[in-house]
Parts: structure tokens; sequence; C-alpha cells
């Protein structure tokens, strides 16, 4: 879904792809995804309303998930951490 964007900009950041088709990427995409998950939409609208602070924060996070990753656990970004092999992803496509 990604093959028209750039490999440098594809690999440089977090991408949401929305039903309708529309790529979000880094900072931005914060809205697009928060506004699909139950109780979302308050901070849809918090990131919405300040782009350039949701952008620095994702930078930040970007900058140091080793860090975050290492404090949470190899297991706390699983979709279902009780669950090996391949994470399920399928309401991405929702």
């Amino acid at each position: 879904m990604l093959d028209h964007v750039d490999p440098v900009d594809r690999y440089a950041s977090w991408h949401v792809i929305t039903p309708d088709g529309r790529i979000w990427s880094g900072g931005a995409a914060v809205p697009p995804l928060t506004r699909r998950l139950p109780g979302g939409r308050a901070l849809a609208a918090i990131a919405e309303a300040f782009p350039d602070g949701t952008e620095r924060l994702y930078r930040f996070v970007a900058r140091h998930r080793d860090r975050f990753g290492a404090a949470l656990g190899q297991r706390a970004c699983a979709v279902d951490p009780s669950r090996e092999g391949p994470r399920d992803v399928r309401w991405a496509h929702a």
C-alpha cells in the first residue's frame, strides 16, 4: 500500500492509511488513528489542535523507542501479548 511512497520517506516514519486511501505519516497520523479507537475522539481533537506539538512528541518517542521498549518490556506493543506468532492487524483495514 506504500509502494508509491519514496523508500526514504516510507522508512523514516510510521504511516496510517485511512479507509478512503489517504496516507498520514508521523505526528499527522495520530488524529486519524486515535479517532478510530474507543474513546479516542478527544485525543484526536487535541492532536489536531496542536499539530506542531504532536509532531514533536512523535519525533521524541521515535528517537527514544528503544528506551521506551526496554522500559515497557518486549511484548508491550503486541496487539495480543498472550498470542505467539504474527500480529493480528485486521482492525487496520476496518
